[in-house]
């Protein structure tokens, strides 16, 4: 029996950005559901397994996201890393201008964006501007014979299928992101959050002829006491925040701050009883 030992062909331990929670992406909320069902749609075939174990391991070590352009590396079966980019068809203009004004002028609307929340109508303005909010496998157009897609895609790697494994890879931290902050699918789109409070700042100046007044200053926190240190051990409001995406540790994050938290507890009790506390050690 031969005793050859042949070497990986995708080189482990990038220690790049990991996906954490991916298996639970198809079970979050409706954008997150989305945002998986639309990468199946590509019929995707061995691609998707193989780009979910290159989120999962870290290959993807470096990932840049400005507006509808995307930028990143993967490390792959080459000595070189891939070099990757993606961009998204983003609404312009005038265009761009009448879905800023309608989410605007919806407060309601407006807020639950601000407390990472997508309502449905925001698909709505965009479909009604003939631009999706979420990526299609089908092409919005042709030209010349040629499909025309909503996301143009390109990665130096040599497979021809767009997209490939790496891409795949990046579409699904992305995805992640997404699910956190849906927000993200507006900036990809080229509407940014900031310039849609913005616009209603604006709105509501000219509605009521003056300037807004200046949020009032907070007041600086008192002392701790005993009863407001205390620490859940079992971290239910990191759990229901989820996986901080583009997470770069070989274990999650919320597992990461359990074991930190589990050490700090006892020394916070400490010091809100009074007690005498080194932190040396």
């Amino acid at each position: 029996m031969s005793r050859k030992r042949y070497p990986l062909r995708v080189a482990r331990g990038a220690h790049g950005i990991r996906a954490q929670d991916l298996r639970t992406l198809a079970r979050k909320d409706w954008w997150a559901r989305r945002w998986i069902a639309s990468l199946e749609a590509m019929r995707l075939g061995p691609r998707f397994g193989r780009g979910r174990q290159y989120a999962t391991d870290g290959q993807v070590t470096e990932l840049m996201l400005d507006g509808p352009h995307v930028e990143a590396t993967v490390v792959g079966s080459r000595e070189a890393p891939y070099r990757l980019t993606l961009d998204f068809t983003s609404a312009i203009g005038e265009a761009r201008e009448r879905i800023a004004s309608a989410i605007a002028a919806e407060p309601m609307l407006l807020g639950r964006l601000l407390t990472d929340d997508l309502p449905t109508e925001i698909e709505a303005f965009f479909r009604a501007e003939g631009l999706p909010l979420f990526p299609q496998a089908a092409p919005l157009n042709w030209d010349n014979g040629r499909p025309v897609y909503d996301v143009k895609m390109h990665c130096s790697c040599p497979d021809w299928a767009r997209p490939c494994k790496h891409l795949v890879a990046v579409m699904l931290l992305l995805g992640e992101e997404v699910a956190q902050r849906p927000s993200t699918l507006l900036s990809l789109r080229g509407v940014d959050l900031e310039d849609l409070v913005g616009e209603y700042d604006d709105d509501r100046r000219q509605a009521t002829g003056y300037a807004l007044m200046p949020a009032a200053t907070k007041p600086a926190p008192s002392a701790p006491n005993s009863s407001l240190v205390t620490l859940n051990s079992s971290l239910s409001t990191l759990r229901r925040l989820g996986p901080i995406p583009f997470w770069r540790g070989t274990a999650r994050c919320v597992d990461s701050l359990a074991r930190i938290y589990g050490r700090c507890q006892p020394v916070a009790a400490d010091a809100a009883s009074g007690k005498s506390v080194d932190l040396r050690g």
